[in-house]
C-alpha cells in the first residue's frame, strides 16, 4: 500500500497540503481531483518522495518513504511529471530504455515488448524525442515508467501520473485512462493519476480523492464520492448530470440555467 498519513506540507509560511490522508492500493486506479490550486500535483510529489511532509507520514509497502534511498524507490514506484524532459537529440528507444536503467535492471524483450504494446508506442522507437507531439510524448514517458516497473522484482509497485492525459483529445484520453486502469487489474500495479475531466475519473477510477485548497473534501470508492452537490461545492459552478437510458453511464457538464 502506498499510504498518506494525515500529511501536511508548507512552502514558504503557506500550507498548501492539510492533513490529507489516501490508501493507494496495488490494481486500483485511483484519481485525484480537484480545481486549480488545490495541491494535486504538490501531493503527487509527496507521494513520489521528491518532496517530504512538514507533519504527517507517507508510508510505501509499510515503510516511511523518508527512510528509503533512490535505488530502492525506483523498484517501487515511477513517476510521469506533468511536464517530463525530453533531452533534445534522443530518440523514443533510448528515453524508453531509462526506465530499465532507474530499477537498476537489464531490460528483456518480453518487459520492452508489453511496455510498447501497454502504451501503443511501438510505432514511434526511431522518432526523435523533438518530433512528436504532446500526446505522442506523454505516451512515450508512460512507456519509460511501465519498463522501469515491469523489470522491477517488487512485491508492490506504484505508477504516479501528473496529467497524463493533458494533451490528448477525449477519445483518445478516455483510451488511455481505460487502458490505465486495465494496467493496474491485470499487473497488480497500484497507479495515482492526477486529473481534471471529471468524467474520466468517473468512467474509470476505482478510487476519488477531492482536494481544495489543500484540504481533503472526500476521499472513497468513486460512486460514493462523485456526488452532483459535493463537486459543485469544490468546482463552484452548477453541474447537470446526465444519464444514459440504461442508468448504467453518468456524466457531468456545466449547468447553464437555459
Amino acid at each position: 500500500m502506498l499510504e498518506l498519513q494525515e500529511v501536511s506540507l508548507k512552502l514558504g509560511s503557506k500550507t498548501v497540503i492539510r492533513q490529507v490522508s489516501l490508501q493507494a492500493q496495488p490494481g486500483e486506479l485511483c484519481v485525484i481531483l480537484g480545481p486549480n490550486g488545490a495541491g494535486k500535483s504538490t501531493l503527487l510529489q509527496l507521494m513520489s518522495g521528491y518532496r517530504h511532509p512538514d507533519d504527517g507520514q507517507v508510508c510505501l509497502a509499510g515503510k516511511p518513504l523518508s527512510g528509503q534511498g533512490a535505488a530502492s524507490l525506483a523498484l517501487q514506484r515511477a513517476v510521469v511529471e506533468q511536464h517530463p524532459a525530453l533531452p533534445a537529440g534522443w530518440r523514443v528507444s533510448e528515453l524508453i530504455a531509462t526506465g530499465a536503467y532507474q530499477a537498476r535492471a537489464m531490460v528483456s524483450d518480453s518487459a520492452r515488448q508489453q511496455a510498447l504494446a501497454l502504451s501503443d508506442t511501438g510505432m514511434l522507437l526511431e522518432r526523435t524525442l523533438g518530433s512528436l507531439s504532446g500526446g505522442e510524448a506523454q505516451r512515450v514517458h508512460l512507456a519509460r515508467a511501465l519498463l522501469q516497473l515491469l523489470v522491477s522484482s517488487s512485491p508492490e509497485r506504484y505508477l504516479l501520473l501528473d496529467e497524463a492525459t493533458s494533451a490528448l483529445d477525449f477519445a483518445i484520453a478516455d483510451a488511455m485512462v481505460a487502458r490505465l486502469h486495465h494496467i493496474a487489474g491485470s499487473l497488480g500495479i497500484g497507479i495515482v493519476a492526477v486529473m481534471h475531466d471529471l468524467n474520466l475519473a468517473l468512467r474509470h477510477a476505482d478510487r476519488v480523492l477531492l482536494l481544495r485548497d489543500g484540504c481533503e473534501v472526500a476521499c472513497g470508492k468513486t460512486a460514493e464520492v462523485m456526488h452532483k452537490q459535493q463537486l459543485e461545492a469544490i468546482y463552484g459552478v452548477a453541474l447537470a448530470e446526465l444519464t444514459s437510458p440504461d442508468a448504467q453511464v453518468r456524466a457531468f457538464v456545466p449547468h447553464t440555467g437555459s
